[in-house]
């Protein structure tokens, strides 16, 4: 069958459609690139939740691909983001191989 919602098997389908944590992380450094700094705008852009973006923010910062910086408010402070020179390299190097690579999908 060819319809592309039929689903053969449901677990196999499920997994296979699942992002890496990899390609999560290259999706949240092209967020920031392209201008989303705020935290919960990068959550809403990659449709990630509140604890894995923060996970992922972290492991960003700490290999210092993205830097944060905090901004002092009124009443609360407010943290932003914003790519490293680093960061850029990344993003390239991949998009780089991912056109080298042609990447078909498990069961074509």
């Amino acid at each position: 069958m060819n319809n592309p919602f039929y689903i053969k098997n449901a677990v196999s389908t499920i997994l296979s459609a699942r992002r890496s944590k990899f390609q999560l992380s290259v999706e949240v450094l092209d967020n920031i690139k392209n201008g989303e700094t705020k935290p919960t705008r990068i959550m809403y852009s990659c449709n990630l939740s509140w604890k894995s973006l923060k996970g992922i923010l972290a492991n960003l910062t700490e290999q210092l691909l993205i830097e944060e910086q905090v901004v002092e408010g009124k009443k609360r402070s407010k943290k932003l983001y914003y790519i490293t020179p680093k960061g850029e390299n990344v993003l390239k190097y991949y998009r780089m191989v991912r056109g080298l690579i042609d990447i078909e999908t498990i069961g074509d």
